[in-house]
């Protein structure tokens, strides 16, 4: 464990003594390469590499959320479900190399245990008779892999010392390095469960003895952030070098459509309005390839007060005007309700293509939708993929019902190894559509694969954790007692 966080302190104090000062005096913005792979400092529009590799270039490409979680280099897993033990409404996973150990780490977020008699209306704001509801709020549920395929569950590494700690339904895990010290942090915003005014936030910043600690109060220019959103990302929206946060605004009687929470360099995120257009679905992408990232939105079409599906395009300074914007082809009709939204390359010819994830009203059903991007903010639809039908005389009466098989999350690898981009599609409430794919044939044809089927095109080795004892619990306690000791004996060597 000792040698783990050496290295990690040794290759933080390398990397600052590499970024050094630009000639004249000042410091260099630091970035990640498009590759994601290494940091690229830029001094006076030069970009030198904290790496072999080096970049020729003066504009570095703004770092995505989607770029993170879509690394071509790093190996795709599916996640075993034991993640959600803890939750009463599973949400969405994330994995990556949170260690920075070469393997691959799982988080789950979701939302809190509740009674659910009081139930009111056709949506999840009527849990708890329409009131947020109360009890006990779980923390991100956390597991970290090793070489042989073993996960170890390490909540305690997730450390939420607020006096009312843990989530009440965490929508969206947005993860990026927003402190800039090499390892991966996590923004949630979090939905709330009951009501339709949202819960307060949580921010997780990386820290030395390698735990990752609840930092509202000390990053965020409003600790009490609270939203009632439906959709997130992050993202280098003003390119210079860090990454931002945007988050829909899905109550229109605040005022602003879009959040924008401005990071200063070091993790300190400010929160600004920032444009937009109501919406409940969002993602960030350069979708234009101007080198700034624009915002794509998806809408419930049916409601008139949040109809946009399209794009809000960045003015080059993190703002998104309402009448800077492409509208995208609608399927109110049928597949009015967006969920999800997400971008890849799907046709190799250097832009993003565009894929959302539909349902119907009350989410009775579900689609993939694809739009070809033709560049020049021209866009061709290739219409709807069914994935689950419901017959046509079934009227549903809440969000809850039998057809609701919604994809949640939309992740793009190359399964097939056949040089073009696949579609994996995560549903953690639904058997149905959970681990479906799409291989990619080319020409925007897809061949769907349902879950039992397209297993074999993801690695699956990773296996879940034994239930943890009370000798396991003092163990970690351990682990971290030793930890804190590490900390203060390296902080000491530094003189800090």
């Amino acid at each position: 464990m000792k040698k783990l966080f050496l290295l990690l302190a040794l290759s933080f104090l390398s990397a600052q003594s590499f970024a050094g000062s630009c000639p004249d005096g000042s410091e260099p913005v630091k970035s990640v390469s498009a590759d994601g792979t290494y940091f690229v400092y830029n001094c006076g529009g030069q970009a030198s590499s904290s790496s072999s590799s080096s970049s020729s270039s003066s504009n570095t490409k703004a770092l995505a959320g989607i770029d993170i979680e879509n690394d071509p280099e790093k190996n795709f897993f599916r996640a075993p479900m034991i993640g959600y033990s803890n939750f009463q409404i599973k949400e969405t996973w994330a994995t990556n190399d949170f260690n920075n150990d070469g393997n691959a780490d799982f988080i789950y977020i979701g939302g809190m245990k509740f009674d659910s008699k009081y139930d009111t209306g056709e949506t999840t704001g009527g849990h708890c008779g329409g009131k947020a509801c109360q009890g006990d709020k779980p923390g991100p549920q956390f597991y970290l892999g090793n070489e042989n395929g073993k996960l170890t569950r390490a909540n305690e590494l997730f450390v939420d010392n607020r006096e009312d700690p843990g989530m009440s339904l965490g929508m969206k895990l947005l993860i990026a390095d927003y402190n800039n010290d090499g390892v991966l942090d996590v923004y949630i915003n979090d939905t709330g469960t009951g009501g339709q005014n949202g819960f307060r936030d949580s921010y997780f910043l990386s820290q030395l003895n390698g735990t990752w600690l609840e930092s509202s109060s000390t990053h965020l220019s409003h600790p009490n952030f609270q939203v009632f959103s439906h959709g997130g990302a992050a993202g280098d929206i003003d390119n210079d070098g860090d990454m931002d946060v945007v988050i829909t605004e899905t109550n229109w009687k605040t005022g602003t459509a879009l959040w924008c929470l401005i990071n200063d360099g070091t993790g300190f995120l400010n929160k600004r309005k920032c444009g937009g257009i109501f919406s409940f679905a969002l993602e960030l992408a350069d979708i234009d390839g101007d080198g700034y990232l624009d915002v794509l939105l998806g809408a419930h079409e049916h409601e008139q007060s949040i109809d946009f599906t399209g794009i809000v395009w960045n003015d080059g300074r993190g703002n998104f005007n309402k009448h800077n914007n492409t509208r995208l082809p609608q399927h109110k009709k049928k597949w009015g309700t967006v969920p999800e939204v997400s971008l890849a390359d799907l046709d190799n010819d250097g832009d993003l293509d565009i894929v959302y994830s539909r349902a119907g009203v009350l989410y009775v059903g579900t689609a993939i939708q694809i739009i070809e991007n033709l560049g020049h903010k021209k866009f061709k639809d290739h219409g709807i993929f069914p994935l689950v039908e419901a017959p046509d005389d079934y009227i549903p009466t809440h969000e809850g019902n039998e057809w609701n098989d919604f994809i949640e999350d939309i992740r793009f690898r190359d399964l097939d190894k056949d040089g073009d981009i696949d579609l994996y599609l995560s549903s953690s409430m639904s058997r149905k559509t959970d681990g479906m794919v799409l291989l990619n044939q080319g020409d925007f044809a897809f061949e769907l694969l349902l879950p039992n089927v397209a297993k074999k095109y993801v690695t699956i080795d990773y296996k879940a954790p034994a239930p943890v004892s009370e000798e396991q619990k003092a163990e970690e306690q351990a682990v971290l007692d030793e930890i804190a000791a590490f900390e203060a004996e390296l902080a000491a060597e530094l003189g800090q």
